[in-house]
């Protein structure tokens, strides 16, 4: 089940958010829900599997143990 959250920007940072998402072909929520899902996957509090599936190197990919 989804939660809803908010969060307050500036009034730039909205409009550049819209304007990417538009030009992306996809809705805001989507946008902020991806890139919060690549920042948790670069701090690796997902797993293997969650960052291949958002396009974060893993360390088995970057040649790692």
């Amino acid at each position: 089940m989804s939660e809803i959250i908010s969060v307050r920007m500036g009034k730039e940072h909205k409009a550049l958010l819209e304007k990417v998402s538009k030009a992306r072909g996809e809705d805001v929520s989507d946008f902020v829900r991806r890139s919060v899902l690549k920042e948790l996957a670069s701090l690796s509090f997902l797993s293997s599997d969650e960052k291949k599936a958002l396009g974060i190197k893993t360390e088995e990919q970057k040649g790692g143990v």
